[in-house]
C-alpha cells in the first residue's frame, strides 16, 4: 500500500495503483478482478457502514473539509486504508464529469441462481439484452425499495457494475443481489420448478399486469429498450404475457418506468395480502 497523506497525495498517473484504478474502467478487468469503484460521500459512507468489502478508500485532500470527515472516521475506525492522491488524478479515474473527492474500491459480492430462487420475497426481475446502464441501476434501485429477490441479467445485458449503473443504483447495488445467467431457458425452468410464474411485458398482450395474481413467486421478465422481448423467449406455454395499460396517445413507457410499475403493483398486492 503507497503510504499516503492529505499533505503528501499521490501525483504520478504512472504509478501502478494508479493504473490499476485506471484499468477498473474496462468491464473485463473489473470481471478478472472481482473489484469496482464507487464514487462520492454518500455511496462510499453506505458501503462502510454496510460493511460491503470496501478493500480501500481512494481520496482527494479536500475531502478533509468538513462533508468527508464521516467517511474517514469509519474507514479508519473498520481500518479500511485511505488513498489520499491528487485531484488531478481524481478528475483523470473518476466516471463523473464533476467528481466528489473520493471512491471505494469494492470486492463484488458472489450471488449463485440457486441463492436469487431461494430468497424469500419470491420476487425476481430479469433483464433481458438491456443497453442502457441507467436503467438497469434504476431497475436495480427500484427492486430494493421494493424489498424484491433480486436482479437476474442476460448474458448481452450492459455490466451491472458499470459507472453509469452503479451511480444510477444510488447505493443499492452494494445490497441487491444481480445474478448474470448464461442459459435464460434453463434459469426459467428452474424457477418454474420451484413455482414461479414467468411474466413477460409485451406491448399488445391482452392481459393487463393489474389483473394478475403478483403474491405468488414471480419471475418478471423485461427487454431490450428498443425491441423489447424477442418472440420465442416469452412465448412458452407457461410463460404469461401481460401489458400495462397506457393511453391511446402513449405506445410504450421507457423499460426503467414499466419495471417500477410492475414491481409497486406487486408491493401493492402483497401488502393488502397481509392485512
Amino acid at each position: 500500500m503507497d503510504r499516503t497523506s492529505p499533505h503528501t497525495p499521490l501525483t504520478s498517473k504512472d504509478n501502478k495503483t494508479i493504473k490499476f484504478l485506471a484499468s477498473l474502467a474496462d468491464p473485463k478487468a473489473r470481471k478478472n478482478e472481482r473489484v469496482f469503484l464507487v464514487e462520492g460521500v454518500k455511496i462510499v459512507e453506505e458501503a462502510l457502514r454496510d460493511q460491503a468489502g470496501v478493500r480501500r478508500v481512494i481520496a482527494s485532500p479536500s475531502l478533509t473539509q468538513h462533508h468527508g470527515k464521516g467517511v474517514i472516521k469509519l474507514a479508519e475506525k473498520q481500518n479500511v486504508p485511505i488513498l489520499w492522491i491528487s485531484e488531478r488524478l481524481m478528475d483523470q479515474i473518476a466516471e463523473s464529469k464533476t467528481p466528489q473527492p473520493v471512491m471505494a474500491e469494492v470486492g463484488m459480492k458472489e450471488y449463485g441462481e440457486d441463492e436469487l430462487l431461494s430468497r424469500p420475497a419470491g420476487l425476481i426481475v430479469l433483464c433481458h439484452e438491456l443497453q442502457d446502464p441507467g436503467n438497469l441501476g434504476t431497475i436495480i434501485r427500484t427492486a430494493e425499495a421494493v424489498g424484491a429477490s433480486g436482479i437476474a441479467i442476460t448474458s448481452r445485458t450492459v455490466d451491472a457494475y458499470n459507472p453509469k449503473t452503479v451511480r444510477a443504483t444510488m447505493g443499492s447495488i452494494l445490497r441487491v443481489p444481480v445474478v448474470r445467467i448464461d442459459d435464460p431457458d434453463g434459469f426459467l425452468r428452474s424457477s418454474s420448478a420451484r413455482g414461479f410464474q414467468t411474466i413477460a411485458l409485451a406491448l399488445g398482450a391482452g392481459e393487463s399486469v393489474f389483473n394478475l395474481d403478483l403474491t405468488k413467486p414471480s419471475v418478471l421478465l423485461f427487454g431490450q429498450e428498443g425491441s423489447g422481448l424477442p418472440h420465442d423467449f416469452s412465448a412458452a406455454a407457461d410463460t404469461l404475457r401481460a401489458r400495462i395499460p397506457m393511453a391511446a396517445t402513449i405506445d410504450s413507457l421507457n423499460v426503467a418506468t414499466s419495471a417500477a410499475v410492475v414491481l409497486y403493483e406487486a408491493l401493492r398486492q402483497r401488502s393488502n395480502n397481509r392485512h
